[in-house]
């Protein structure tokens, strides 16, 4: 049990990480902004 205790957490760790990065690259509309303010 000490093993499946920590594990369930540390599942969710990345898994917020993942979400993250596909949220990022789904948004086109802070991809633009993020370019046009190293543009400038």
């Amino acid at each position: 049990g000490d093993g499946g205790g920590p594990r369930s957490p540390d599942v969710s760790r990345p898994d917020t990480k993942d979400l993250l990065k596909k949220m990022r690259k789904v948004d086109p509309n802070q991809s633009k902004r993020y370019r046009q303010r190293t543009g400038q």
